[in-house]
């Protein structure tokens, strides 16, 4: 396995999926979170768990996903990584089936990171688990950047260097992975640069 590979997660590590979401609610549901800091939709709007997993699946699938932002610094440390340290990014998401979404994703990261920053595109259905995305990687010990600490863990279990992107909904991990809350600490952390 290559070690200059890092794998990551697209929301919430490289692309700000919960304002556009927020936003896209706002407009096209006319639903503002009562619970703002709730990670479950559902639970966010004050709405039943299905009818937020349905929603999620809508807007995952609409054109609203080729317009979301970037995450913080994540575009400035991994076009660092890139250029300064040589690594390349494979992004594993778990977005759509769609293919139409699957493309505008790539073509939102394109637009973001650029054309020549990610060897490779693993995109999941809406909600998927990574497990069988990231056997390939088993005991390479690739960096694996996420944001969800259930998956990170199973990086970990898989031989990969988890690394845990900080939100509210991870506040409260206690485990061993570490947890940051900006890219240019991932960046420290990775190169070991100060």
């Amino acid at each position: 396995m290559n070690e200059n590979i890092i794998l990551v997660d697209c929301d919430g590590v490289l692309c700000d999926w919960e304002y556009a979401f927020r936003h896209w609610m706002l407009l096209e549901k006319k639903l503002d979170p009562v619970k703002p800091d709730e990670y479950n939709v559902g639970a966010q709007f004050g709405i039943t768990r299905a009818e937020g997993k349905k929603l999620v699946r809508e807007f995952n699938d609409s054109a609203a996903i080729a317009f979301l932002p970037p995450l913080r610094d994540a575009v400035y440390y991994m076009k660092r990584l890139n250029m300064l340290h040589g690594y390349k990014f494979h992004c594993i998401t778990s977005l759509s089936t769609n293919k139409y979404a699957q493309k505008l994703r790539i073509q939102n990261l394109e637009l973001l990171f650029g054309d020549n920053i990610f060897d490779d595109y693993i995109i999941l259905g809406c909600g998927d688990d990574k497990d069988d995305a990231l056997e390939p990687y088993r005991d390479s010990e690739c960096w694996w950047i996420e944001d969800k600490p259930k998956n990170a863990e199973l990086g970990q279990s898989l031989g990969l260097n988890s690394i845990l992107v900080g939100h509210d909904h991870n506040a409260n991990y206690n485990g061993d992975i570490p947890r940051y809350n900006k890219w240019k600490e991932i960046y420290k952390h990775i190169t070991g640069e100060m």
